[in-house]
């Protein structure tokens, strides 16, 4: 009876990391700045992008997919001295990625995350009103499913700045 109780917490203590969840499932995106801007503004949006993997599945893109009218002029990362090798494309579209530079594993390992900027002309033709914007982190197929994370932000074209002000300036203008 001793061994079969030993064999079966043998069993559990090897397969219980197998069963927990091992994904990128954990990984997120915010959008920092700007949270609104106008049409034929050049403005450069500021990501915060955390890998969330609690195995060994490292992030190896990261996507923005901005909406139509806008243009994607260039981009740009910090990983506050980590290391990362990511090659950005997709100037001259709406959608700016950064891949995988050094077809290593991936660049950002779990529970790490870094900020990315990308640079965006906003057309004449973009209407007024809320927008979304898509982000994708794609893993490096090495962990568990799901091997991304993906989700949409908010934005808006056309809204109204505030400005730091002091009652005493309020009440001036009355």
């Amino acid at each position: 009876m001793k061994r079969l109780l030993l064999a079966l917490a043998l069993v559990a203590l090897f397969t219980a990391p197998a069963l927990a969840d091992r994904s990128m499932a954990g990984g997120y995106c915010n959008l920092i700045a700007p949270t609104t801007a106008n049409p034929g503004d050049l403005v450069t949006f500021e990501f915060f992008v955390w890998n969330g993997s609690t195995d060994t599945e490292w992030t190896a893109e990261v996507t923005f997919t901005f909406p139509a009218c806008f243009e994607v002029t260039g981009g740009y990362y910090d990983d506050g001295g980590a290391g990362w090798v990511f090659n950005f494309s997709g100037i001259g579209t709406n959608v700016g990625s950064f891949l995988d530079g050094d077809a290593g594993y991936g660049e950002i390992y779990g529970s790490e995350g870094g900020t990315f900027y990308v640079e965006v002309l906003l057309g004449t033709d973009c209407e007024c009103g809320p927008v979304t914007i898509h982000w994708y982190e794609g893993g490096d197929i090495w962990g568990s499913e799901p091997h991304f994370v993906e989700g949409d932000l908010p934005f808006t074209v056309c809204g109204t700045p505030t400005q730091d002000s002091t009652w005493s300036s309020v009440k001036s203008l009355y």
